[in-house]
């Protein structure tokens, strides 16, 4: 990983509020104070890779570098300039993306992976790429070529990415984002300046849902759900998250129940919020909820409300947390995160809430 500190102590902060290009992105201040300095540097790497967890900015940050660094303004404290050719070619407030030095890759679903429905970034992408990369630059100074996901990349193609990297094109420069690093090959990692992202603060990201004219109750228990992930929390709003959680705390507050079988068979296996037809994903929330309230009560359990994503049933898990030991908890949760799993896996719904809720039971009554 690339150490700020340690490797610029003088500069650690003198960047700080000269990193306007990017004040619209909320947070990552070290990591913007090292993007500037990168532009000012004369001899640059060829790669970086901005990694941690997803939905928190990473893309985000990249792009507007990328920007800043095509600009063909005069000062580079100031990129970009908005006034230029290449700033006005590559505009992502207006949606121009018609910068010949521009190159941006997302995962797409592969023929191979079709059945799976998975996305990935293909062999043939990668490719593409290594044609492209016969050309140098047309209007800036340089080539920037954001690849988004790179770790979904599968084995064929990440080995060509690899030949790339190792004899790479003049003046181009390549961010690669990723999530985990453990999936990217170590022969990648080795080519590569590491840049960590990590999550926002609460209060960093209840500011940014403020500004999107989210209600303030709301934005605060998307804060604390997301747990750093402006993504996630924007996601959770349009999926209707809260329909899940509430139907989750209802689900979790039954526990012990005397005949779950019986309960499944009158709760439909919860139809109102998980249909039959199509309803994997709906699962996977369900789950997640479950699993995060089953989280919250540990920490009410422990003494520790103010650790709770849930604050807003803070009462009510207080409550429920009193019919619960705290080893009992800490086994329903492993097996709340064993089911989730099992749905990521495509698992047969009716399957996966009779294990997950006999399994639960069982830790509430001690009988595992």
């Amino acid at each position: 990983m690339y150490g700020f500190a340690n490797s610029f102590p003088n500069l650690q902060f003198v960047f700080y509020n000269r990193c306007n290009m990017f004040e619209q992105i909320t947070g990552h201040q070290q990591n913007k104070a090292f993007l500037q300095r990168f532009l000012n540097r004369e001899e640059r790497p060829h790669a970086l890779l901005f990694y941690g967890p997803e939905g928190i900015g990473k893309c985000l940050l990249a792009k507007e570098f990328a920007r800043a660094f095509l600009c063909q303004g005069p000062d580079r404290a100031t990129a970009p300039c908005n006034h230029c050719e290449s700033c006005r070619l590559l505009n992502f407030e207006t949606g121009n993306f018609a910068h010949p030095d521009y190159l941006y890759f997302d995962p797409m679903t592969d023929e191979e992976q079709e059945k799976k429905k998975l996305k990935i970034i293909s062999v043939n992408q990668v490719r593409n790429l290594i044609k492209q990369a016969a050309f140098g630059p047309t209007l800036s100074e340089h080539k920037v070529c954001i690849i988004n996901e790179a770790d979904t990349m599968n084995t064929e193609a990440a080995n060509s990415l690899l030949k790339l990297l190792e004899e790479p094109p003049d003046k181009w420069l390549f961010i690669l984002i990723a999530t985990s690093v453990n999936r990217l090959l170590p022969t990648i990692l080795s080519r590569v300046i590491q840049v960590r992202f990590t999550p926002l603060t609460l209060a960093e990201t209840k500011k940014v849902l403020l500004q999107k004219e989210i209600p303030e109750a709301e934005a605060d228990l998307l804060a604390h759900l997301s747990d750093g992930s402006l993504g996630q929390a924007l996601r959770f709003r349009e999926e209707r998250i809260m329909d899940f959680r509430d139907a989750a705390l209802k689900y979790v507050a039954e526990f012990p129940m005397k005949a779950p079988m019986t309960y499944l068979l009158t709760e439909d296996y919860f139809s109102d919020v998980i249909p039959s037809a199509g309803g994997n994903e709906q699962l996977q929330r369900f789950l997640a909820m479950t699993v995060s309230l089953l989280r919250d009560l540990l920490f009410v359990k422990s003494g520790l409300p103010d650790q709770v994503f849930n604050i807003d049933a803070l009462p009510q898990l207080r409550q429920i947390a009193a019919k619960w030991e705290a080893g009992r908890l800490h086994r329903a949760a492993d097996a709340a995160r064993e089911s989730e799993a099992a749905a990521i896996r495509r698992a047969n719904t009716k399957s996966v809430l009779d294990n997950v809720t006999f399994k639960i039971n069982a830790c509430c009554e001690g009988r595992v």
